[in-house]
């Protein structure tokens, strides 16, 4: 399965070294692979909910560290493609839920960049109701390796790109603004 999305999400800093985040938005669709049976996945909705804790703040030598936990679900329809035609729909619903823990490490240089390398784990399952049988699956892989850079600018806008090319593979890329 490949899926492509977009998302905003809100803070709420509970502490010096709590965060709370909620987010929401949209899947652009993507595509599924199941034996020699092609997908399209439509458009859909997504949420998440996320909680991280900085176990170690990066001052001096030590570099930061924390800890992160999210959970997040997704719905969409699929429709099956026939020699590259789009068929009629072939599915009320695909759902897809993930649970994930990790740890992001990584050192702040001049107050203003953050490079970084992350560890998570995740599972959940990805519920497809298709031809009138509902399908349960997972991920193939249960685990991400990432490393990413977080840059720090005026009046509190933030920019953050993240590559991750080990288990679940993504690119995420983005912005923030603080007030």
């Amino acid at each position: 399965m490949e899926r492509r999305a977009v998302s905003v999400s809100a803070d709420y800093r509970a502490s010096a070294t709590t965060t709370f985040s909620f987010g929401g938005g949209a899947g652009l669709g993507g595509r599924l692979i199941l034996n020699d049976n092609r997908y399209e996945i439509d458009p859909g909705a997504m949420v998440t909910a996320a909680y991280s804790r900085r176990l170690l703040d990066g001052r001096g030598a030590a570099p930061f560290l924390l800890f992160g936990l999210s959970i997040g679900g997704s719905a969409a329809s699929t429709h099956e493609l026939v020699l590259g035609k789009r068929m009629a729909p072939s599915s009320v619903s695909l759902f897809a839920f993930d649970i994930r823990a990790g740890l992001t490490v990584g050192k702040t240089f001049w107050n203003v960049l953050s490079p970084y390398l992350a560890a998570r784990v995740f599972g959940g399952p990805v519920i497809w109701n298709i031809d009138g049988q509902t399908r349960t699956g997972t991920d193939l892989r249960h685990f991400q390796i990432a490393v990413g850079l977080v840059s720090s600018l005026p009046r509190g806008f933030d920019l953050f790109a993240e590559a991750a090319p080990g288990g679940e593979r993504t690119v995420t890329i983005g912005g923030g603004v603080s007030f």
